[in-house]
């Protein structure tokens, strides 16, 4: 949740604006139960407790503010069956150009039944680029015991590519509606390049 009884609103904490979405979307996307406060869809600023039996401020929706969680965030949720389990979660690290992991970006992927999704958001004030193909290590029973072993896989298991040459993905920008074009196998073998803004 971004905001509860005992918090500030959400609208209060994180703004109307990208950074208030980008956290929108992460909370829409991971695996778990995604809560959202009362108003928050609308940019109510008054803080609701459980005590409560009708609204003390005389508060509008924020017109401008539903119709973008329309556009961006409603979407996500009718497609909450890719991202709710963690069978198939994988994060992954973004490596720059110059060959460091950005810490600020996060990036994941999930699947339900064939179909696949891949979220990034870039969670700093900053233009920033890389590949993402490598996921972060996570800890898997070896069936010893309680034992325990790091492994990794890379981006084509968690979107479920083919690295043939004469195979091509088309992908959606949930954001700005784009679509891109790319080969399987620049995917398989070299991951996914992203340019984010802030």
């Amino acid at each position: 949740f971004m905001n509860n009884q005992d918090e500030k609103t959400a609208v209060e904490q994180f703004g109307k604006g990208d950074k208030y979405f980008g956290i929108c979307i992460m909370m829409a996307t991971l695996p778990g139960l995604p809560m959202f406060g009362h108003g928050q869809f609308e940019g109510f600023t008054e803080k609701y407790g459980m005590e409560y039996r009708r609204a003390y401020y005389d508060e509008t929706p924020d017109q401008w503010l539903v119709d973008r969680h329309a556009r961006e965030i409603s979407p996500l949720l009718h497609k909450r069956y890719v991202f709710a389990g963690v069978e198939d979660f994988l994060l992954f690290d973004v490596y720059t150009p110059e060959g460091y992991v950005d810490e600020n970006v996060f990036a994941y992927s999930n699947a339900y039944e064939g179909e696949h999704a891949l979220v990034v958001y870039h969670n700093k004030f900053a233009d920033t680029r890389g590949w993402i193909r490598t996921s972060a290590a996570y800890a898997v029973k070896t069936g010893s015991g309680d034992e325990k072993v790091l492994v990794q896989r890379e981006l084509k298991d968690g979107l479920g590519l083919r690295g043939d040459d004469d195979v091509y993905y088309i992908f959606r920008d949930q954001i700005t509606g784009l679509e891109y074009i790319r080969n399987g196998r620049e995917l398989c073998e070299h991951g996914f390049f992203i340019q984010l803004g802030a």
